[in-house]
């Protein structure tokens, strides 16, 4: 079965696309990183065998947020690490979604910062009320926070993703969970958060285009059923914050004239084929490059960095858990690869060789040839 990635489309198709869009420096930086990835351009790392001895050589990848081929072990360190916090509670899986309407004000270079800015601000906000003012609740929730702008067929699509305990922190510190397998009624959610974000965009001094028609129209948030294993909200959190907007197993075709791509159609919940000429791949792609400084994953509550492990470490106290260890599969998976010569050793990481080393080797096989 063939395999195709990214960068040999922005390979052939690439410069005509740049002759004739205007992209911002960010997305001609990763076009560039995307078009160096896993080549000589980067360098390569040697892996020997423990066992037999076995030498391989790896070129280096970018090493790109946005690089559909990077990230794997970067996101399985990830998963590693917020193993060790999920509490032994439910789970709350929330997405908040911004009107297309909306989508317009991200497609300068100055204001899509701003933007993603005033959607994070605007859900904790609606969140933290929530959880301060239901009367079976009344105290600060945690929540992990992830931002996509992308959909199935990669045309933009703003959404964050907020995964939520389902409990809060008192002021008095105790421990206080939700019993029920809805955390807040989606409609009120929706009507406040309508609130916030307006007021955020218009904080941040940005023109709000169709104002009336944005403020009379239902917004979207969709609430998903209670998680109660914690395996299960691992699963979500590697879903979630590390999936890129095109995994490359989705490419099926390729040719100089058409991409074909996979995706799921949420309308009867199918998989279907769609075609795309390829500079409309490639600014899809681009629609979906994030300004340099904006974090994608934001933690909120009793989940900031600035209190989450003094936090967490009361709450398992007074739930009577313990951290979960990490599993071996995941472990292992880090740091070596088994050997394809033997299949009994591991290879292990021994080494950079940077580009000119590689191309002093290149001309002295060639001297000798």
């Amino acid at each position: 079965m063939a395999h195709y990635h990214l960068s040999d489309i922005l390979q052939t198709h690439y410069g005509h696309y740049q002759q004739h869009h205007r992209l911002s420096q960010q997305q001609r930086l990763v076009c560039q990183r995307i078009l160096a990835c896993r080549t000589a351009a980067l360098g390569q790392q040697q892996w020997q065998c423990n066992q037999c001895h076995y030498q391989q050589s790896v070129f280096c990848s970018c090493r790109d947020r946005h690089c559909p081929r990077c990230q794997g072990k970067q996101t399985q360190a990830w998963i590693e690490k917020q193993q060790q916090q999920v509490l032994r509670c439910r789970y709350f899986h929330l997405v908040f979604t911004l009107p297309h309407e909306l989508n317009a004000l991200t497609h300068t270079d100055e204001q899509p910062k701003r933007v993603y800015s005033a959607l994070f601000e605007a859900v904790w906000q609606t969140l933290s009320r929530f959880g301060m003012t239901r009367k079976h609740l009344q105290g600060q929730l945690g929540c992990t926070a992830v931002l996509h702008t992308w959909g199935q067929t990669l045309t933009q699509h703003i959404h964050l993703h907020c995964l939520i305990p389902g409990g809060v922190v008192t002021e008095q510190g105790q421990w206080r969970g939700v019993k029920s397998d809805y955390l807040f009624p989606v409609k009120a959610v929706s009507t406040v958060f309508k609130a916030k974000m307006l007021a955020a965009l218009r904080q941040r001094e940005l023109t709000i285009p169709d104002a009336n028609n944005l403020i009379n129209k239902t917004w979207c948030v969709y609430s998903k059923a209670c998680l109660y294993k914690a395996e299960t909200v691992v699963a979500y959190l590697g879903r979630y914050t590390r999936k890129g907007m095109l995994h490359e197993s989705r490419l099926k075709a390729v040719t100089k004239e058409r991409v074909d791509i996979s995706y799921t159609d949420y309308v009867d919940n199918q998989r279907k084929i769609m075609q795309l000429a390829p500079e409309e791949l490639i600014r899809r792609y681009l629609l979906h490059v994030l300004p340099k400084g904006v974090m994608r994953v934001r933690h909120f509550g009793f989940l900031a960095n600035s209190c989450r492990r003094k936090r967490l470490t009361k709450i398992r106290e007074q739930l009577g858990s313990k951290v979960k260890g990490i599993p071996a599969a995941i472990t292992d998976a880090l740091g070596h690869w088994c050997c394809p010569q033997c299949a009994n050793g591991r290879l292990m990481f021994m080494g950079l060789v940077p580009l000119l080393t590689m191309l002093a080797r290149e001309a002295q096989l060639k001297l000798s040839g």
